[in-house]
């Protein structure tokens, strides 16, 4: 029973089956050296995810001591003592569904790198809850910046039995074909970092119709290939806007091909397509962005680069590098967000209504007046700025000098410095170490934009009419009148946090008094009829509502689509910049969020020294409307009505729960 109920939340992942131990794990490798697996859970969560003892008895079985496990979960969602394992446990937690602080993709590539290059019996593992979005974020990044393209598994080790012989088969079968027939010993060596050898690895068919056109980039493409994203280089003084050039080898696609192909399970049905690994658009947008610091064409000035000329630290006796003051921070004006959608008819318009209607009766929402299921608004939120700081310093310390023998090989982003994990008694593996950013929630929400009034456009397209709502930023006075349209009538209750109301284990998260309508007015806006003042290289999630029912989300970070140069006075005017994501780039468009068409965000660059330019603080405590539900009621009927969407177009349990989740946070 246990078995098929792990089965059953797997869903579509790939299993791995130890005969000889008995045991079955959300697990598989994804090469020689690299395992990914489900979360290994105790108690009554190891009913149906991996139990943490067979876990740890599979690992020291095929593994001894040479394995060290990559943790991503939030305690707030999920721990466990690292002495479980002896102690070999990393973490660099962020939230379920989200795409991470970018400064941990380099931390814990390099850290994987580090500890695989000291023998090659050794194995990095990489879990998160479902072991499928964060743990594959994390495995593309390490795989990314490897020196060679990486492979699938090629030793007995990393295969089970019935997957092994059919290994073991096709090779016998090529081998007959050339008339060369090696020994066994050749076809199970392998070289170090789970790079193919010696054989290129061919990435199988996979779904990949889902990536944004710009993370379908060669990054080793020819100068003729164009991006819809501008690139840049530095000529001196000048910045340049260019296409990529041939730097790498490794293919971001085939990279995400190697791990859909690993981790997700074959179909039985000829033809049909696996579905992806990192399905997440904005983790796979955050694939992207790192593929382009990996070759040295970011947008220029990004991580505070210094050259090594002016690089006079010593792996002894190094300090933290400080990040940008403000004042030096590049920044841009979120101006506007125009929506387009789908008209609602029939059913979903319905089902809206319904929503919406059992929210306000629940005490969570109060939108009178709105039979088309409310006006469409959106939060801004972004990680906490002492966190992405710190991230970022210890990004800058630890990356290794290049050569220098070029302007691109000033620094090898993928590997780690010597010497550079230690500061006196500070360590880079501390900073998660007393849960300080993740025991409570690590993204909080900081500005609005809505529709003014329930004015909206209408388009007639081939596919039938696009209603186009255009949500601006929202000033405290603005959002006082939607807030009264909202807060009539509703009956005082307690604010709970809704991961507590899930079962979640935030211990920090007390109740309040406090009405969640009431508590809409104490969010600092930090909003003015200009727009939302942003820092350009921090990262920014935009979430999306009708009423209070839950459309989706995305993440970004607004200097890597930002047309250049920034400007030098604040008298220069500077064309808007329009980043634009159809509805597979948006995350869980779900529900009424599948009549997505498109959204735009309109983005200005802010010229330097302008008065006034700062960027909004985030509060202690992030009080928006969607992260304050009335009660456990209306938490899990939030949940509840977002899963039954899913369930009622004909998703899978997998993607019904995930919904609920993402619907709940």
């Amino acid at each position: 029973m246990a078995n098929y109920l792990r089965k059953l939340v797997s869903g579509k992942k790939a299993r791995f089956k130890d005969e000889s131990l008995d045991v079955e794990l959300d697990l598989v490798y994804v090469t020689d050296h690299l395992i990914v697996m489900g979360y290994p859970a105790s108690g009554a969560e190891g009913i149906y995810r991996n139990r943490r003892d067979d876990a740890k008895k599979f690992l020291e079985h095929r593994h001894g001591k040479d394995f060290w496990i990559f943790n991503f979960c939030p305690t707030s969602e999920n721990s466990y003592p690292s002495s479980f394992f002896e102690g070999r446990v990393s973490r660099y937690p962020f939230p379920d569904h989200h795409a991470p602080p970018l400064a941990i993709l380099p931390l814990a590539a390099r850290e994987i790198r580090q500890w695989l290059s000291g023998s090659p019996e050794r194995v990095a593992v990489l879990h998160c809850k479902a072991g499928k979005g964060r743990s594959g974020t994390l495995a593309c990044a390490y795989l990314l910046s490897l020196d060679e393209p990486p492979g699938p598994p090629k030793l007995k080790r990393s295969m089970a039995k019935k997957e092994w012989a059919k290994a073991r088969a096709d090779r016998i079968m090529d081998t007959i074909d050339t008339e060369e027939m090696p020994s066994e010993g050749n076809m199970t060596e392998p070289n170090n970092l789970g790079q193919a050898s010696p054989s290129v690895y061919t990435p199988p068919e996979v779904d990949l119709q889902d990536v944004q056109i710009q993370e379908k980039v060669d990054i080793s493409r020819t100068p003729s290939q164009k991006s819809l994203d501008p690139i840049f280089e530095r000529v001196g003084e000048e910045i340049r806007q260019v296409p990529l050039s041939p730097k790498r080898s490794i293919k971001l696609e085939d990279v995400i091909a190697l791990h859909t192909s690993r981790r997700m399970k074959v179909s039985s049905k000829d033809g049909q397509k696996l579905k992806q690994g990192v399905s997440i658009p904005s983790q796979r947008r955050w694939l992207y962005y790192w593929s382009l610091v990996l070759t040295h064409v970011s947008p220029p000035g990004f991580w505070g680069v210094i050259p090594p000329s002016s690089d006079t630290r010593s792996p002894l006796t190094s300090t933290l590098p400080e990040v940008k003051e403000p004042a030096s921070q590049p920044k841009v004006r979120l101006r506007q967000i125009t929506i387009r959608m789908r008209e609602l008819t029939g059913m979903k318009k319905g089902l809206l209504k319904v929503a919406n209607t059992l929210l306000e009766r629940s005490g969570s929402s109060k939108q009178p007046d709105t039979p088309g299921g409310g006006l469409v608004w959106a939060s801004v939120a972004r990680y906490d700025d002492e966190l992405v700081g710190t991230l970022e310093r210890w990004e800058q310390l630890t990356r290794e000098k290049g050569d220098g023998s070029t302007e691109a090989n000033h620094f090898k982003m993928g590997k780690r410095r010597p010497g550079s994990d230690m500061m006196g008694e500070e360590s880079v593996q501390d900073i998660f170490k007393e849960s300080k950013w993740d025991r409570a929630k690590m993204v909080r929400s900081f500005a609005r934009v809505g529709e003014i009034s329930r004015s909206k456009t209408k388009e007639e397209t081939e596919a039938g009419a696009v209603v186009v709502h255009t949500l601006r930023p929202l000033s405290d006075k603005k959002w006082a009148t939607i807030e009264k349209s909202v807060s009539d009538d509703v009956p005082p209750g307690p604010v709970v946090d809704p991961e507590r109301a899930l079962g979640g284990t935030n211990e920090s998260a007390a109740a309040s008094p406090t009405s969640s309508i009431t508590a809409i007015g104490l969010v600092p806006n930090n909003a003015t009829e200009d727009g939302i003042v942003l820092n350009a290289e921090r990262e920014v999630r935009v979430k999306l509502h009708v009423g209070r029912v839950f459309l989706g989300w995305f993440w970004f970070i607004p200097t890597f689509h930002m047309l250049c140069p920034i400007p030098s006075t604040t008298s220069t005017k500077t064309e808007p910049t329009h980043f634009k994501l159809t509805r597979k780039e948006v995350d869980f468009p779900i529900g009424i969020g599948s009549h997505l068409v498109d959204v735009d965000v309109e983005l200005e660059w802010i010229g330097r020294g302008e008065p006034n330019a700062t960027v909004a603080e985030l509060p202690e405590e992030s009080l928006d409307p969607e992260e304050l539900e009335m009660g456990d009621q209306s938490v899990g009927l939030s949940s509840a009505l977002a899963a039954m969407q899913v369930a009622a177009e004909g998703g899978g349990l997998e993607e019904s729960v995930n919904t609920a989740e993402v619907a709940a946070q």
